[in-house]
C-alpha cells in the first residue's frame, strides 16, 4: 500500500511539474492584448441655453462585420481580417455614438443633445450609419478608412433636412494600428468640423454655406506677433507645383508620437521627407526652452501659447513662429520657409566631403558652412532650412563678392530644392553646380535602386617647338571611368555597394639620343589615373541614434606604374627600413632609364569593419558622430617601391612597401561645432588601433577652422594629420597645415 501510495505521489507530482512547464511555456508565448479607442479634441464647451431646438441621437448603425471587439483589416474587397491582439476598448457603434454626442453637445447649436427619447418629443433625430472603420493593406501601403453617413430628420413629419456623407482615406507609412485609430478619429473631427455650420444653418432656416475640405493648418506669424493669425487651408509644395494638405499627408499621418491626455502637440512638416536631416526645433515659452523635437515629428505639449525656433545657421538667424496648441489637437505650421539639401560631389559625380559656404543674399547675411558626405560613415547630406529668397553658394574662405567659384539658388516657400555642387576634390575649385535633376538610375521598387555610368574622353594633341614649356611632339590621352551603385534603404536599413573604376593612359613618344622624338606608334604608354574601389556597408538603424554596422571594401590598380628618367640614373632599393638591398641602372635602349614601381594589382589594400554607429549631439550648437568596433586592414604591397631621393646623393632612392595585416578597434569621428555666428569648426578622424601593437596604429585626422571677419574677409585654418607606418616606418607622422585669408573690397 505504502508503494502505491508513493507512486501515486510521483505521478501526481510528475502531472504537476508537466502542468507549470506547460503553463509557463504556452504562456510565455501568449501575446499581450491592446486596446485602442476614437477620441476628439477637447475644446471649451459652450454656455449652456435654455433655448433652441433638441436634439435625440439614434443608435449608430455599423456591419456587423466592423461592430465587434476585433479591429478590422482588410486586404481586397473580396478578404478581410481581424487583428488578434488589437482590439476596440468599445464596440464601434457605442464609441462613435458617445464621439457624435460630444460633437454635437460642444457645438452650441442644441440646446440638449440626448440619447433617449423623454417626456417631451425632440425637434430633431440624427441617424448615422457606418459602411467601413477598417485598416486598408495593400502591399507596402497602408491605409486608415472610414466612410459614415449621417442624417438629420425633423421629428415632427420625419422629413429628411439634411444629410452629409464622407468616405476617406488616410496613407501611412507602416503598418501600426495606434497610427491608425489616431487617422480616424483626424478625419472623424474633421468632417464634423465641415458638417457643423451646415447643422446650424439647417436650423436657423439659411442657405447651406459652401462646403470646403480645406485642411486647418497654423499659418505661421513673426517673432513680433503678439496673437496667432487665423488659420488657412493649405500650404504650397514648390517640388511637385501642387497644393499639399500637410494633415492628410502620410508624412503626418505615420507619426507614431504619443500625445498624452491633457495635452496637444506642435507640428512643422519637414520638406524634404528626410526628418533627422533638418535642423532640429527648439519650442520656448516666454523666452524659456520647454521642449524640443524635430521637424515631420509631433511635438507634444500643454496647451498654450509658444514660440517655435528653428532653422539652419547661426542661433540669431533662426525662424521664430508663434503657436497655440489646444488640448487633443495638433497646430500644424504651414510652411513659409524652404529647404536646400547640397549633394557635394567629384568629376565622376561620386559623393566626397567637399565644403561651401552660404551667404543670404537679400542683407548679405552669412549662413554658415557646408559639408558633403562620406557613404562609407553612413553619413546622409544635410538638409538646409532657410528664409526664402536668393542664396549663394561659395568656395570656403571666399566673400559674397566671389566672381568664380559661386553659384547662386533662388528658394522659394514651401520649396525643397535638391542641389548639386561640383568640385575638385583637391583645389576645392567649383566645377559645376545647379538645381539637381531627378536621380539617375533604375528605381526597382519603394526601397531598391540601381545606378549605373560609364564615361570617358579622349584628347589627341600636336605640339612644336616653343610654343610652351611642355615638350613637342604628339600625344594621346584616354580617360575612362564607371561609377555603379546598389542600394537598399527603409527606415531602418541601409545598404550601399558601390564599384568604382578610374582609368587614364597617356601614349607619348620617346625622346631619342638627338632630343628629338620619335614616333607616336612607337611611344609610351603611361598610367595617369588607375584606381578600382569596391565597397560594401549596411547601417541598421535600432535608434535614431545608435544602431550597429558592417562594412567590407578594397582598392588597387590595374596596370603597372613607372618611373622614368631623362637619362640613365643608379636606382638604390632600400627595404622597408631604409637598408640598401641592390643598386641597379635600367635602360630602354634609347638613353633613357625606367623603373617599376608597382605590377598589375599592385597594392591591394583591404578593409572590414563592424561595430555601432552613435549620433552623440543633433542640436543647433554641434553635430557629432561617432562610430566604434572591431576593424581589420590588409595592404598587400606585391613589392611596391616609393620614391625616398635624397637630393645630395647622385643616385634615386626607392624604398619597398611593407605589406601589413593588421586587426584590432576602428574608431571613426565626424562633427562640427558653431562656436558662434562667425565661427564654425569641424573634424574628421579615423583610426585604427591594431591589437598587434600601438606602433602599428593608423589615423587620418582633417580640422578646418572658419572665421568669418566681415561680409568681406575671412580666414581659413586646416590641420590634416596622417599616420602611415607601412609606408615609412622611420617617421609614420605626416601633417600638413594652411592659413588662409581671403578677401575682397568693391567700394562701388
Amino acid at each position: 500500500m505504502r508503494m502505491k501510495a508513493t507512486m501515486g505521489h510521483a505521478r501526481r507530482l510528475y502531472i504537476s511539474l508537466c502542468t507549470l512547464l506547460l503553463a509557463g511555456c504556452f504562456g510565455a508565448t501568449t501575446a499581450e492584448q491592446r486596446y485602442y479607442t476614437m477620441n476628439l479634441p477637447t475644446v471649451a464647451q459652450p454656455p449652456a441655453t435654455r433655448k433652441g431646438p433638441e436634439l435625440l441621437l439614434h443608435e449608430v448603425e455599423v456591419s456587423p462585420i466592423y461592430n465587434r471587439p476585433q479591429i478590422v483589416y482588410r486586404i481586397s474587397p473580396q478578404e478581410l481580417q481581424f487583428f488578434r491582439q488589437n482590439n476596440w476598448a468599445d464596440r464601434p457603434s457605442r464609441m462613435l455614438g458617445q464621439l457624435l454626442a460630444q460633437g454635437f453637445t460642444r457645438s452650441g447649436i442644441f440646446r440638449s443633445v440626448v440619447e433617449r427619447m423623454g417626456e417631451k418629443p425632440p425637434t430633431y433625430v440624427l441617424d448615422t450609419s457606418v459602411q467601413a472603420i477598417e485598416e486598408l493593406e495593400g502591399g507596402n501601403q497602408w491605409f486608415a478608412h472610414l466612410a459614415m453617413t449621417l442624417r438629420l430628420t425633423r421629428f415632427e413629419d420625419n422629413r429628411t433636412v439634411w444629410q452629409f456623407a464622407f468616405d476617406e482615406r488616410r496613407p501611412l507609412s507602416e503598418q501600426n494600428v495606434g497610427l491608425v485609430v489616431r487617422a480616424m478619429s483626424e478625419i472623424l473631427h474633421e468632417q464634423l468640423e465641415l458638417a457643423m455650420p451646415e447643422v446650424e444653418a439647417v436650423v436657423a432656416g439659411k442657405p447651406l454655406p459652401v462646403r470646403s475640405t480645406a485642411p486647418q493648418d497654423v499659418t505661421p506669424t513673426s517673432g513680433d506677433a503678439t496673437t496667432p493669425t487665423p488659420r488657412v487651408s493649405e500650404s504650397f509644395d514648390g517640388t511637385n507645383g501642387t497644393h499639399v494638405n500637410w494633415r492628410h499627408s502620410a508624412q503626418y499621418q505615420s507619426d507614431a508620437t504619443p500625445v498624452m491626455a491633457g495635452q496637444g502637440a506642435i507640428f512643422l512638416p519637414a520638406l524634404s521627407e528626410r526628418p533627422d536631416r533638418e535642423p532640429p526645433v527648439t519650442v520656448l515659452a516666454d523666452g524659456k526652452r520647454v521642449a524640443s523635437g524635430t521637424m515631420g515629428r509631433r511635438i507634444p505639449l500643454a496647451p498654450g501659447n509658444y514660440q517655435v525656433e528653428f532653422g539652419s545657421g547661426p542661433i540669431s538667424q533662426h525662424l521664430l513662429r508663434e503657436v497655440t496648441v489646444v488640448e487633443g489637437e495638433t497646430s500644424i505650421v504651414t510652411p513659409d520657409w524652404a529647404t536646400l539639401e547640397v549633394s557635394v560631389v567629384n568629376v565622376n559625380f561620386i559623393p566626397f566631403l567637399g565644403t561651401y559656404e552660404i551667404i543670404r543674399m537679400d542683407d548679405r547675411e552669412y549662413m554658415g558652412v557646408g559639408y558633403g558626405v562620406n557613404e562609407e560613415l553612413g553619413q546622409e547630406t544635410q538638409v538646409w532650412v532657410l528664409q526664402p529668397g536668393l542664396h549663394k553658394l561659395i568656395q570656403s574662405g571666399s566673400t559674397y563678392r566671389a566672381r568664380t567659384n559661386f553659384s547662386t539658388v533662388r528658394l522659394i516657400a514651401g520649396m525643397a530644392v535638391p542641389f548639386t555642387l561640383v568640385q575638385d576634390e583637391v583645389t576645392r575649385d567649383f566645377l559645376g553646380a545647379g538645381v539637381a535633376e531627378p536621380e539617375q538610375g533604375r528605381s526597382l521598387d519603394s526601397h531598391w535602386s540601381v545606378h549605373a555610368s560609364l564615361g570617358g574622353s579622349v584628347l589627341l594633341t600636336s605640339r612644336t617647338e616653343g610654343f610652351s614649356s611642355a615638350p613637342s611632339g604628339n600625344s594621346l590621352g584616354i580617360d575612362l571611368f564607371t561609377d555603379n551603385r546598389v542600394q537598399y534603404k527603409s527606415d531602418q536599413h541601409l545598404w550601399t555597394t558601390r564599384l568604382e573604376i578610374e582609368e587614364g593612359q597617356t601614349l607619348t613618344p620617346i625622346i631619342g639620343a638627338d632630343n628629338k622624338p620619335g614616333s607616336l606608334l612607337d611611344g609610351r604608354l603611361q598610367s595617369t589615373k588607375d584606381r578600382v574601389y569596391l565597397n560594401s556597408v549596411y547601417i541598421y538603424q535600432y535608434l535614431p541614434w545608435i544602431g550597429p554596422y558592417v562594412r567590407i571594401g578594397g582598392e588597387t590598380s590595374l596596370f603597372n606604374h613607372y618611373s622614368y628618367f631623362a637619362k640613365p640614373t643608379p636606382v638604390v632599393i632600400q627595404d622597408a627600413n631604409g637598408n640598401t638591398l641592390a643598386t641597379r641602372t635600367g635602360t630602354d635602349g634609347l638613353g633613357e632609364s625606367q623603373f617599376e614601381l608597382a605590377s598589375t594589382l599592385t597594392p591591394i589594400q583591404l578593409k572590414q569593419g563592424a561595430g555601432v554607429n552613435l549620433r552623440v549631439l543633433h542640436n543647433v550648437f554641434a553635430d557629432l558622430d561617432l562610430r566604434s568596433g572591431l576593424g581589420s586592414r590588409q595592404y598587400i604591397a606585391n613589392g611596391q617601391l616609393v620614391p625616398t631621393d635624397d637630393p645630395n646623393t647622385a643616385a634615386f632612392e626607392l624604398r619597398q612597401v611593407r605589406g601589413t595585416v593588421l586587426t584590432g578597434i576602428e574608431v571613426s569621428a565626424l562633427g562640427m561645432a558653431r562656436v558662434s555666428r562667425f565661427l564654425q569648426v569641424s573634424t574628421e578622424f579615423d583610426m585604427l588601433l591594431p591589437f598587434e601593437g600601438l606602433t602599428a596604429t593608423q589615423m587620418t585626422w582633417r580640422n578646418t577652422l572658419s572665421l568669418r571677419l566681415s561680409s568681406f574677409a575671412s580666414v581659413t585654418y586646416t590641420l590634416n594629420i596622417v599616420r602611415q607606418p607601412n609606408v615609412n616606418p622611420i617617421d609614420p607622422f605626416a601633417s600638413e597645415q594652411g592659413l588662409q585669408l581671403r578677401f575682397f573690397y568693391a567700394p562701388l
